[in-house]
């Protein structure tokens, strides 16, 4: 019984019987299928860094990635629905980055009966989604290429089939991202629109796109040596009312990520949602964990690769070297009020973020010098 709510919630306007019952067609394109999107709760407007997660919430972001990227991954969400998406992106020597994706949903077969309640066979359901994914940087700071502002799009094309009835659309992802350097951290704002279209037509009735609007934020900052990254987004789809996303994840040596995040408002239940990650070099393993009342738990897993050498056609400075730059700055005004001692603290914390800063180095024998001379 539960299995045929979950297929009315995602099918109900794919068949002539039930046209009207649903929100809107292509229902299976609202199921975020990145872990580490869901664990930190889908608040990803204002996110970067996670190609999966880039192509569900805002394209924007996939001008952040300077590596080729291949990911796959694997949704086991409710009573034997499962969902896998492919995608590989492709930064470009000459700016920009281009992407692809395709998404298949299964269901398992359903027992079917006629007008006269007879059996009438199995009911086969599925649904699959192409897209094509490009995204830019408009312009920024002419030596940080990672910050500035970032926009992006994607051309899809969806499919619906309930037994012998399919349909399909094409639709239109779109999204703006901004990315600035924010006390010793990164702020980023974004915007975006998922599932712009004209609808999905069974026979004579045509059902709206799932169209969801998106608004968010995101703050990156480092906590001893390790980055955690807070977000929140309000999203609005355009059949239902507004829901507040908001997310978390810490980083452990660069290495391991856990991540908590809530939804409030959902068809099949908002709440909290979990997550973690291991990145061993250039691959990383996402794992995402959704309760949604008495249809259970859903389970995400997802492996992505980089690969070849990065694309990078500007300079760009690390948290880690922001901080630094920003501690020999203190320093250097503390040398000035002769607090030499403090300024040494300062520069010692200044080269652990970055052993290489000559400045720092430099300052830091005049700093020590000068605390010589005032014994």
């Amino acid at each position: 019984m539960k299995k045929v709510l979950l297929l009315l919630l995602l099918f109900a306007c794919s068949a002539p019987a039930f046209a009207g019952a649903g929100k809107a067609g292509g229902e299976f394109l609202r199921i975020v299928q990145s872990p580490r999107a869901v664990g930190m709760g889908e608040a990803g407007a204002g996110s970067y860094g996670d190609l999966l997660g880039a192509l569900a919430l805002n394209p924007a972001a996939l001008a952040r990635t300077a590596y080729k990227e291949a990911a796959f991954t694997y949704n086991s969400w409710l009573e034997g629905i499962t969902s896998q998406q492919l995608a590989y992106a492709h930064p470009l020597a000459g700016g920009g980055v281009l992407a692809g994706s395709v998404l298949m949903l299964g269901v398992p077969s359903i027992d079917g009966y006629n007008n006269a309640g007879l059996p009438a066979g199995q009911v086969d359901a599925g649904d699959l989604a192409v897209g094509v994914s490009y995204a830019a940087r408009l312009g920024g700071p002419w030596q940080d290429r990672r910050s500035g502002l970032f926009a992006g799009a994607t051309l899809k094309y969806a499919r619906e089939k309930l037994d012998s009835v399919t349909a399909g659309a094409p639709l239109l992802d779109a999204g703006a991202l901004w990315i600035t350097r924010a006390r010793g951290g990164a702020l980023a704002l974004g915007v975006s629109a998922q599932s712009l279209g004209g609808g999905f037509k069974f026979d004579s009735e045509t059902d709206p796109a799932p169209s969801v609007f998106r608004a968010g934020a995101s703050y990156v900052l480092l906590a001893a040596g390790d980055p955690v990254t807070f977000s929140l987004d309000l999203k609005k789809p355009s059949y239902s009312d507004a829901a507040f996303c908001a997310g978390a994840e810490y980083q452990a040596w660069r290495m391991l990520a856990l991540r908590a995040g809530y939804i409030s408002g959902e068809d099949l239940g908002g709440g909290l949602r979990f997550g973690g990650g291991v990145t061993i070099k250039l691959l990383q393993f996402d794992y995402s964990l959704s309760t949604y009342g008495k249809f259970g738990p859903a389970h995400r897993f997802s492996l992505s690769y980089k690969f070849d050498k990065p694309v990078e056609v500007t300079r760009h400075y690390s948290l880690e070297q922001e901080q630094a730059r920003q501690k020999t700055e203190t320093a250097r005004s503390m040398i000035k009020e002769n607090r030499f001692y403090d300024a040494v603290l300062e520069l010692n914390a200044a080269l652990t973020l970055d052993p290489g800063h000559k400045e720092a180095l430099e300052l830091m024998r005049k700093a020590r010098a000068l605390m010589e001379e005032a014994r």
